[in-house]
């Protein structure tokens, strides 16, 4: 494909993302709840308020007039009570599309209407996916992804409705989410298999890792309290997330690591080149040596775009570094640091994993040619 082709078809891409917008945005006949159009948002209140915690705030008071969309067509005029920060409740704007429930004969917003800009991002990451791509790697990516979500309902709908050990359950959910990327991505074959041979032994002991440490110092310092909506064991809900990021973050490292070294032995087995044992992990720690930088920068920058917003909120109602390290930042820290350690433990397994196969692969293949 050429350059100007290639071109032409991200300028469609880009045409047929607006267009998508454009006709989901006017979907709202086919919802069966009333949707509406804010035709006029109005600040009639404006107070301040402080919690148990001397947090300060302003609360303001809209007065909504809504259209709706489906059904009757009607008018209606609500009122609705938020924060300016926004921490509980959402302020609204004129011209956002809202769906709308009856309670006890009163009519209240349940959400924003999302579709539009949800159903045209989706149109814009597939077609970009399917012109810089190869159309059957993206085809793989996509039918894997859309596995991936398959597995997390079950597994979440085995939770609900069965007393099975949550980590248990997850553990399991992590190696068949590896498992099944992996066999899409890279296909069934040598490299696959040892990418996910790595994955998993470097996910096993960088856990067998953490839980030794936080169990010698007895948690000291990490409030698994502070995790929101947990009606069971918090820690365990800590570490069923923690176990996803990181089997992510080390199958990123395993995998570029894998792939290089196997990369190496096809060059080899061309120039008719036998590399030792030792030449193998050199070249494996130096594969990792350039990918760890930025595996970790990435992960570190999730993690401050995720702590952001609370972080500016706690420092704007005057809260000091050490209360913010407590409430907003003590979990997230501690789940970047263990997909670290990950990252860094990755390197030494799989070049000494891969490079036991490979030189093995090597002595057979030369034995065979002899």
């Amino acid at each position: 494909m050429t350059l100007k082709n290639k071109g032409l078809k991200i300028i469609f891409v880009l045409i047929l993302t607006g267009v998508t917008y454009v006709l989901v945005n006017q979907n709202a006949f086919m919802y069966h709840e009333p949707v509406g159009k804010i035709i006029q948002a109005k600040t009639i209140k404006k107070q301040e308020v402080e919690d148990n915690y001397k947090n300060k705030d302003l609360q303001i008071t809209q007065e909504l007039k809504i259209k709706f969309l489906n059904q009757n067509k009607q008018r209606i005029t609500l009122h609705n009570t938020a924060d300016v920060s926004q921490a509980s409740g959402q302020i609204y704007k004129k011209g956002q599309k809202v769906i709308l429930q009856r309670i006890s004969q009163t009519w209240q917003i349940m959400t924003l209407k999302r579709d539009a800009l949800i159903v045209s991002l989706m149109v814009l990451f597939i077609g970009l996916l399917i012109v810089l791509t190869r159309f059957r790697a993206s085809l793989f990516l996509l039918l894997s992804l859309g596995l991936n979500l398959i597995y997390f309902v079950i597994a979440i709908a085995l939770n609900v409705s069965f007393t099975i050990p949550v980590i248990l359950l997850y553990a399991m959910l992590s190696f068949v989410f590896a498992a099944s990327s992996l066999l899409f991505v890279i296909g069934a074959n040598r490299q696959m298999i040892f990418t996910l041979l790595t994955t998993v032994l470097t996910t096993v002991l960088t856990f067998l890792i953490t839980f030794i440490v936080l169990d010698l110092t007895g948690n000291a310092g990490i409030h698994f309290e502070y995790l929101d909506y947990v009606t069971q064991n918090p820690s365990q809900f800590f570490f069923v997330g923690t176990m996803i990021s990181v089997l992510g973050a080390i199958m990123d490292g395993t995998g570029d690591i894998v792939a290089g070294l196997f990369g190496l032995s096809r060059q080899n087995q061309v120039n008719h080149i036998q590399l030792k044992y030792k030449d193998y992990v050199r070249s494996g720690f130096s594969i990792g040596q350039e990918i760890i930088g930025t595996l970790t920068n990435v992960l570190f920058m999730i993690f401050m775009a995720e702590a952001f917003p609370i972080c500016f909120l706690l420092l704007k109602n005057g809260n000091t570094w050490g209360y913010i390290a407590t409430v907003g930042l003590n979990l997230g820290l501690l789940q970047t640091i263990i997909s670290a350690i990950g990252i860094v433990l990755a390197v030494p397994v799989t070049a000494f994993v891969t490079s036991l196969v490979l030189v093995k692969q090597d002595k057979e293949r030369k034995e065979d040619v002899s």
